[in-house]
């Protein structure tokens, strides 16, 4: 298994979608959405790279517990909330391998 951004394409599967830069989206003739601005984000680029960890993936629970880990010393409250999420991964009732 590779990583899209790995094949070639350009880009990775996911975009981000940054809501604190208030995406302006609209809607071209055929019906399709479409958004303006800085609001979305390919990670195509290296200040931009990002990758996405979703709940239900079978490694969430201990990426996520390792990131808690090294956030611990600078940022306890928000570490705490990572594991939070870890512990949600862990709980996922149907957790799948990344496709």
């Amino acid at each position: 298994m590779k990583l899209d951004r790995n094949l070639g394409i350009g880009r990775g599967k996911y975009a981000l979608i940054k809501l604190r830069e208030d995406p302006i989206i609209g809607t071209t003739d055929e019906g399709n959405i479409v958004m303006k601005g800085s609001a979305i984000d390919f990670g195509d680029s290296p200040e931009t790279d990002f990758f996405v960890i979703r709940i239900k993936d079978k490694y969430a629970a201990a990426a996520l517990a390792a990131y808690a880990g090294a956030a611990m010393r600078d940022d306890p409250e928000y570490a705490v909330e990572i594991l939070n999420l870890a512990k949600k991964a862990a709980e996922h009732p149907t957790p799948r391998i990344p496709d």
